[in-house]
């Protein structure tokens, strides 16, 4: 049962790290092509990203 939960913990580390770096290259993108946002701006995308995340 361990060897279960240790498998359940690796899966949902590497499915927040996909999210992240997904998120990050969102962020590239963005800056690349000339989307810049203020801070405020951005931490609000991030607040309702997580929020929809949940």
């Amino acid at each position: 049962m361990e060897a279960v939960v240790k498998d359940m913990d690796v899966v949902e580390d590497r499915t927040a790290m996909e999210t992240l770096f997904s998120y990050l290259d969102k962020g590239i993108d963005d800056m690349e092509a000339g989307r810049l946002h203020t801070v405020d701006d951005a931490f609000q995308i991030i607040r309702d990203r997580m929020k929809n995340e949940l």
